[in-house]
């Protein structure tokens, strides 16, 4: 193992000088040496100590409370439930039925008024002939004709 892995494992017996006093010589040689390291240390330790300076610092009023409920409230955003599924294919699926069952029940209706229609044309051919038959004139048969005095 590597002096810088050995850093990076043991970086908080290290910054807190918690280590065997020959390790902690091999690692600060190295520390001294590596660029990389050397930058590493001194975030952890500038983190330290901004951490401490912010331990006496009292939390807002309900600020637990705030952050539970927003939290509870991102959680239940990720459940998933079954009404996504019923708006975004069902919801279509049963419109699309609805719809072909209407025309469906309009062709069939229209069916039945056109063959209604026909027998009225024949039924007015018939009521044409027998009055031609009987001599019936054609202003007796008209609707139109008033009464006058």
């Amino acid at each position: 193992m590597n002096h810088c892995e050995t850093l990076h494992n043991n970086l908080f017996d290290y910054v807190d000088k918690k280590m065997p006093p020959s390790l902690m010589l091999q690692l600060d040689k190295h520390v001294s040496e590596c660029a990389e390291c050397k930058r590493i240390v001194a975030g952890f330790r500038d983190m330290s100590v901004l951490m401490e300076e912010q331990k006496h610092i009292e939390p807002l009023p309900f600020a637990e409370t705030r952050i539970l409920q927003a939290v509870e409230t991102r959680m239940e955003k990720g459940k998933t439930t079954y009404s996504p599924v019923f708006v975004r294919v069902l919801k279509p699926a049963v419109i699309s039925f609805g719809v072909a069952a209407s025309l469906a029940v309009g062709f069939f209706i229209g069916s039945d008024f056109a063959g209604t229609q026909s027998a009225y044309s024949q039924n007015e051919e018939i009521i044409e002939a027998v009055r031609s038959d009987l001599n019936v004139p054609e202003f007796m048969t008209d609707d139109l004709f008033y009464f006058t005095e």
